[in-house]
């Protein structure tokens, strides 16, 4: 069996800078269960058109192919299994990743896709490839987590079980087989040689407008695991950077303290970022990871309107947004955040109270997210319920999605698209008239020891700071 990965473009205004954890975990897998390595091609890192992916795809042997990605891929998953079917009517297409799981009927219905897979591909991928050497694809029946085509109707094995043990059941990707200088020449924070790690899954909280693909069920990899997998990155990659991508990394404070202590004991030179909470936050907690190399936590603030807050299950108050801001501050930890505008709900107060908490906190604003409906969600079920998304159009809906820093669509009742938009402008444009841009000294510390003069050419690099106004989701301050 010869088997094709192809990992889509996203955000192609950004660089790429996120390496396809989901998809190199199971080329790893594969090659380790049935010792097969698998040709993958990663279009997000070399940007190919669609010329040339043909013309790559055409070049390689291949029966089944693995696709996945988030749902701004959907649309371009279908494209790529359009030009995989023209080439070899005969491989199998199997997909995965929330474009396919958050709507796994409706990309059968309209793609040439054969297979979505339910859940975690680790759980499901092996038993399915197997199958697949001896039996056709109408003739499967013992494997559950996935849905397939069966003459032109949908069949669904059953819900596939949830992985327990990160380390036992997964594993860390096939960085040999990514074009790894491609994503570690675009640092995501901004500072040497970045690479992104996922340490865990799940996240115990449910805001309405977050597609939770894991559950709210936390798993975490062990942190031997985690502090071995950073050192062989290290000595193999030269990274000196590690930005953790987690849903939430701070759920577990015991894990959290344990991994800064092997950090400090084994890799005391290495920085890192991470996610975090306003309500897990404490003094105690940011001053271990700042000594142990963190120098920046994002969080998704979203509204300094506490009703909006509640709206969007936030389960955070405006109290303990500006505590997160003092304490940051206080450890010279960088603080990138997000805002959202336009949920159900949002009104000119609810905007002015935002614009305020962002002028009292000091917290310029480059970007403002659009609220988004992504299937899986909360807020997708408002949208299809209330009317503002047709039932029977939901593909073409869908196929609209790119980034939540383009508009999509109105779920509010005050404002038109137009002054959504404009609203969106105005807080922006608001907000940096009154606060001043970040300071060389709010990057102080080991941060500056370590990277010099690369903080103040970042910092006042006008080609980035514009990049960032145009396109950046978050801020640094």
């Amino acid at each position: 069996m010869k088997i094709l990965i192809i990992n889509p473009p996203i955000r192609l205004t950004d660089k790429p800078r996120h390496i396809p954890h989901g998809l190199s975990i199971l080329a790893n897998i594969i090659r380790k269960k049935m010792g097969i390595t698998p040709e993958f091609v990663d279009i997000n890192a070399h940007r190919y058109n669609e010329d040339q992916v043909r013309s790559i795809i055409r070049s390689i042997k291949f029966d089944v192919v693995l696709i996945g990605g988030q749902i701004p891929v959907y649309k371009r998953m279908i494209l790529y299994a359009d030009i995989i079917k023209e080439i070899n009517s005969n491989a199998v297409i199997i997909a995965g990743g929330s474009a396919a799981m958050s709507v796994p009927e409706l990309l059968l219905q309209n793609s040439k896709v054969d297979v979505v897979c339910a859940g975690e591909g680790e759980k499901v991928i092996i038993d399915l490839l197997e199958e697949l050497k001896s039996n056709k694809l109408e003739d499967l029946k013992h494997v559950k987590g996935f849905y397939h085509k069966v003459n032109d109707q949908i069949l669904f094995s059953g819900k596939p079980e949830m992985l327990n043990d990160l380390d036992l059941e997964s594993d860390i990707p096939a960085y040999d087989l990514l074009p790894m200088e491609i994503y570690l020449s675009n640092p995501i924070i901004g500072f040497g040689r970045d690479i992104d790690f996922i340490s865990s899954r799940g996240c115990p909280f449910s805001c309405t407008f977050c597609y939770q693909p894991w559950g709210s069920h936390f798993r975490a990899h062990s942190v031997d695991l985690i502090v071995d997998t950073l050192k062989y990155l290290k000595k193999n990659y030269g990274i000196d950077f590690v930005s953790f991508q987690d849903d939430e990394f701070m759920t577990q404070k015991s894990r959290v303290y344990e991994f800064c202590e092997q950090v400090r004991k084994q890799i005391p030179d290495l920085l890192w970022s991470c996610t975090g909470r306003v309500n897990l936050v404490k003094d105690d907690i940011v001053s271990v990871m700042r000594n142990a190399g963190c120098v920046s936590i994002s969080y998704g603030f979203e509204s300094g309107s506490p009703r909006m807050l509640k709206s969007m299950n936030k389960i955070a108050t405006v109290d303990q947004m500006e505590n997160v801001v003092k304490i940051s501050r206080k450890y010279g930890i960088m603080l990138p955040v997000s805002f959202i505008i336009g949920m159900p709900g949002e009104d000119n107060g609810s905007c002015s109270e935002t614009v305020e908490f962002c002028i009292r906190n000091e917290i310029p604003l480059k970007s403002i997210m659009f609220a988004t409906p992504y299937p899986g969600t909360q807020l997708f079920e408002f949208a299809v319920s209330s009317g503002r998304i047709r039932k029977d159009n939901l593909h073409d809906f869908i196929v609209t999605l790119e980034d939540a820093r383009d508009f999509t669509i109105n779920l509010t009742d005050k404002f038109s698209d137009e002054q959504l938009i404009a609203k969106r402008d105005e807080m922006i444009k608001d907000v940096n008239s009154r606060v001043k841009p970040i300071s060389t000294e709010s990057c102080n510390g080991k941060l500056r020891n370590i990277f010099g003069n690369l903080v103040d050419d970042y910092l006042k690099d006008e080609s980035l700071v514009k990049h960032r106004a145009e396109h950046g989701g978050i801020d640094i301050f």
